[in-house]
């Protein structure tokens, strides 16, 4: 790696260590949150993500949890 990924991996360690690892993580949210709401088409990418990507959640837990509620096993 070159010296400039260097330094940005020694930032990103020394502000998770002052910050803490839950303050860290909210600031990069917010950012992001703040990034993709200033641009339509970021925002309209994100929705289009959560729809398909929790649609590949939701079936994949109705296929190892039953509407009984009880967990399958394949075998």
């Amino acid at each position: 790696m070159g010296a400039l990924t260097w330094i940005i991996v020694i930032i990103v360690i020394l502000a998770i260590i002052g910050l803490g690892w839950q303050v860290f993580v909210s600031g990069v949210f917010k950012g992001a949150e703040k990034i993709i709401n200033t641009n339509p088409v970021l925002k309209n990418t994100t929705l289009e993500a959560k729809q398909y990507f929790g649609g590949i959640v939701k079936n994949m837990s109705q296929g190892i949890i039953g509407s009984d509620g009880n967990i399958r096993t394949n075998q």
